[in-house]
């Protein structure tokens, strides 16, 4: 829009004396845009003379008519969901940015300055300049540091959580960059996450949702969608040929875990795809542990299944899955840490069985009369957009889990409520920068 000659307008009903506002001024003196006006204003000009806006925060319903009607085109960059009726549809979200403006426009800002103009901010100087903004900014700013403060303790064992499309989201080699330079000791995750990765480490591809098609057609034509990306049937035909040859070697002789069978496909991709990367490969390289602990809830928990049905009428003994091992893992690793610290994507079961690991270890000791080492959390950073008032778990705090013992008084927490596939890139380069 802004390399057009009829530049557009931004619409902000905000302060101008803000960070943000002065951002939005100098992106003005810039040329990039040609006015900043009120809604009110906006609303009220008898005339039609811009174009194209770009809408930046809420503004009162009042001038809703003219804002949604007036342009041809109109940009939303709110983390109210604020847009044109139907411009949002379920996979298909066109010009529209919903998280805090105070976040967003600083991005927009120094990625348009290097594109435009030449001019290069690292993402160091760029988290300093975070904190200035409030709201969602200060909190990524934050985050990243402690993140940062808990890789570079050296007596730290970490442990990495995530739930959510992140694979399919194209979030997956960041993963892989923190496995390989030894910022993840264990990882716990959904199987969607493992299945979708493992697709895309065999070198296939997840395709863009084109929003003519219905979901209908794409039942049809065996194209599973997830949000505004398509996953081929096909994909997953191929992730189980291969996910049988390396099942047909097991000796079901003695149970297996995720853990055990996620590093059974790292070597197998290790010696097969030595050019291409995913999480299994690089975990399965750094030694780095990855559970599922709700494994059945899985596209690799289906073909286990189906391999056992197979082994039945072929009247062989069946793979056993047992999840013990896993948890087995998880506290010996966590009693052997001199200090634990946790970095969560989200919640659901991935955090949840995580952090469960200092009421088992206490439970242990009580009932048993054991004398494990009681461990809890030293360090957390958390990146999920749920707030706590609708009661599940991903909404739930730091200062929650401190009442069941599971987080130190003493550590260091930070909290970030938002989208974690706009957040997670840059703690994941701050941290690779700074500890480089």
């Amino acid at each position: 829009l802004i390399s057009k000659e009829d530049k557009p307008a931004i619409i902000y009903d905000g302060k101008r004396n803000t960070s943000l506002g002065r951002s939005l001024e100098r992106m003005k003196e810039k040329g990039w845009f040609k006015t900043i006006v009120l809604p009110e204003t906006y609303a009220n000009k008898k005339r039609k003379s811009e174009n194209n806006v770009v809408v930046i925060g809420q503004f009162s319903e009042r001038y809703e008519d003219a804002i949604y009607k007036r342009p041809e085109r109109a940009i939303f960059i709110n983390q109210f969901e604020i847009a044109k009726p139907d411009q949002v549809r379920d996979g298909y979200f066109p010009d529209a940015i919903f998280t805090d403006p105070r976040y967003a426009i600083p991005i927009l800002f120094h990625t348009l300055e290097e594109r435009l103009d030449g001019r290069q901010t690292t993402i160091p100087e760029f988290m300093l300049e975070l904190k200035k903004y409030g709201g969602l900014a200060y909190h990524v700013a934050r985050s990243a540091e402690n993140f940062l403060k808990m890789i570079q303790d050296k007596d730290c064992t970490k442990f990495l959580t995530i739930s959510g499309a992140m694979t399919i989201a194209k979030m997956g080699l960041i993963f892989c960059d923190l496995i390989d330079n030894d910022m993840v000791n264990y990882i716990a995750a959904t199987g969607a996450l493992m299945a979708h990765g493992l697709v895309e480490n065999v070198g296939l591809k997840h395709y863009k949702h084109n929003p003519i098609y219905s979901d209908d057609e794409l039942a049809a034509l065996k194209l599973n969608r997830i949000t505004d990306t398509v996953e081929p049937e096909s994909n997953l035909d191929n992730i189980e040929e291969i996910l049988d040859k390396i099942l047909d070697s097991i000796d079901a002789s003695k149970p297996i875990s995720p853990t055990i069978l996620h590093r059974m496909i790292g070597e197998y991709l290790h010696k097969n795809y030595p050019n291409e990367r995913g999480i299994l490969k690089s975990a399965y390289e750094k030694n780095v542990p990855v559970a599922v602990p709700a494994f059945v809830d899985s596209e690799l928990g289906n073909d286990v299944y189906t391999h056992n049905l197979k082994r039945l009428i072929e009247k062989k003994s069946k793979i056993l899955m047992d999840m013990e091992l896993d948890t087995k893992v998880l506290l010996e690793m966590m009693t052997k840490a001199v200090i634990a610290g946790i970095f969560t994507i989200g919640g659901g079961v991935p955090r949840n069985n995580t952090q469960n690991v200092a009421p088992l270890i206490e439970i242990i000791n009580n009932r048993l009369r054991l004398n494990l080492k009681q461990t809890m959390f030293f360090y957390g950073t958390r990146v999920c957009p749920d707030s706590m008032h609708y009661g599940h778990l991903g909404g739930c705090s730091y200062s929650e889990n401190k009442s069941w013992r599971k987080m130190d008084l003493k550590g260091s927490f930070v909290e970030v409520k938002g989208d974690a596939t706009k957040i997670l890139p840059f703690i994941a380069k701050y941290a690779l920068e700074r500890a480089a």
